[in-house]
């Protein structure tokens, strides 16, 4: 139910069957929290998904690969890219194996809005975290270039 609310953009509906289920049980898990942080960032209430994230750590649920696309797709596409490289942050330091996708979203946000040197150091790093680019990651790459007028670089 609480999926569904999600998708049709029912947030509120979706929020007083998430405390009624606190409640009364069960304890709500991972993936009713991605659940929920995917919608609230769908609808670009990214400060309400980041203070569910605080409440789900409270809780003692684990967030997983798919609690950090979440959040860091919503704040990145809310220009809040200072909020989303201190979340990439404090997920690579918790030893959450994070996967290519992760990357993808952050250096391409940071190339898309002018910060092409910090998404170009974070590309150089993929190999030290055990990661290899994909299409997307080149393609991302490459247009940041260009828009910059770096075409050597993008070459």
């Amino acid at each position: 139910m609480i999926n569904g609310y999600c998708e049709a953009r029912r947030i509120e509906e979706t929020m007083e069957l998430f405390h009624e289920i606190f409640q009364k049980g069960p304890t709500p898990d991972t993936v009713t929290y991605n659940t929920l942080t995917q919608g609230m960032c769908q609808l670009g209430r990214v400060s309400s998904a980041c203070e569910l994230l605080r409440k789900m750590l409270a809780f003692g649920q684990v967030p997983n690969v798919v609690t950090c696309l979440n959040l860091l797709n919503g704040l990145c596409k809310s220009d809040k890219l200072e909020e989303a490289l201190e979340l990439f942050r404090a997920m690579r330091n918790s030893k959450l194996e994070l996967n290519i996708v992760c990357y993808n979203i952050l250096i391409g946000d940071l190339c898309k809005s002018g910060h092409i040197e910090v998404g170009k150091e974070l590309f150089h790093k993929l190999s030290v975290y055990g990661l290899k680019p994909d299409v997307y990651t080149y393609a991302v790459m490459i247009n940041g270039f260009c828009k910059q007028g770096l075409p050597d670089e993008a070459y």
